[in-house]
């Protein structure tokens, strides 16, 4: 911030001071106790006067959105595709490269607006609720392992599950877990139903089952050629190669 001159008294005398401890703006309202998400406040000041010209936080990234523009235009992204992936791909749009972050992407989620899965070639894949009904119908799913079975049976008893809560209660071996988990998101018997923030930028998920995440979710019924209803929606991002092995 390029200030020269006070507009109060046209000193050029400025200065800078920072705001701190409890000075601190927090983005949770319930943050007060904890370092975590906050930022020092930074002021322009007019040494001679003392008015404060302009004031900034550092970090401004640690807050969360103001308005729900960012998230409304992500979901019609999606409404209208069908499917994004997460992660910058040469061969479909994602949530990175069309410049939307987690946070946007969390509160669809939890709304349950879009269907977190790894549908598409194991990549973290996030479905519209037509694609996801369609491809549902359609898709020939896996035979599940004897230990994706038996994470499926426990988390049909809980409405939320942390993954490495569940993977702990088990007594599971983390590779052979997270292998077996997998298996559920690829074959969309498992779904992100929420989001534990781990810093700034980034999420981990919290999931329950395909069955109770669809529970009160409008949409979900069709009739007709499930199919031929997906490729109409995604066609314009995808060709029928990867269609093909969409489907599969």
């Amino acid at each position: 911030m390029n200030i020269e001159k006070c507009p109060y008294c046209q000193s050029t005398n400025i200065g800078v001071g920072y705001q701190l401890g409890n000075g601190q703006l927090f983005a949770d309202l319930f943050a007060y106790h904890s370092t975590s998400d906050c930022s020092t406040m930074e002021h322009i000041l007019c040494k001679e006067c003392g008015s404060i010209l302009h004031t900034q936080v550092l970090h401004p990234q640690v807050f969360h959105q103001y308005d729900t523009i960012r998230e409304e235009e992500l979901f019609d992204y999606i409404e209208n595709s069908g499917i994004i992936l997460c992660n910058e791909s040469t061969e479909l749009p994602s949530l990175c490269g069309l410049g939307y972050s987690m946070e946007n992407i969390i509160s669809l989620i939890e709304k349950k607006q879009v269907f977190y899965c790894k549908v598409y070639k194991k990549h973290s894949t996030y479905l519209s609720i037509k694609a996801y009904q369609y491809l549902n119908r359609c898709k020939e799913k896996k035979t599940l392992t004897p230990l994706s079975g038996e994470i499926l049976k426990a988390m049909n008893k809980s409405d939320v599950v942390d993954k490495d809560g569940l993977r702990t209660s088990m007594s599971a071996d983390k590779k052979e877990f997270d292998k077996a988990f997998d298996l559920l998101l690829e074959n969309m018997y498992i779904t992100a139903i929420a989001g534990k923030r781990l810093n700034s930028n980034w999420y981990s998920y919290l999931y329950c089952t395909a069955n109770k995440w669809s529970e009160g979710v409008e949409g979900l019924h069709f009739q007709g050629d499930s199919k031929a209803a997906l490729w109409e929606i995604i066609k314009m991002n995808m060709n029928e190669t990867n269609f093909a092995s969409l489907v599969k």
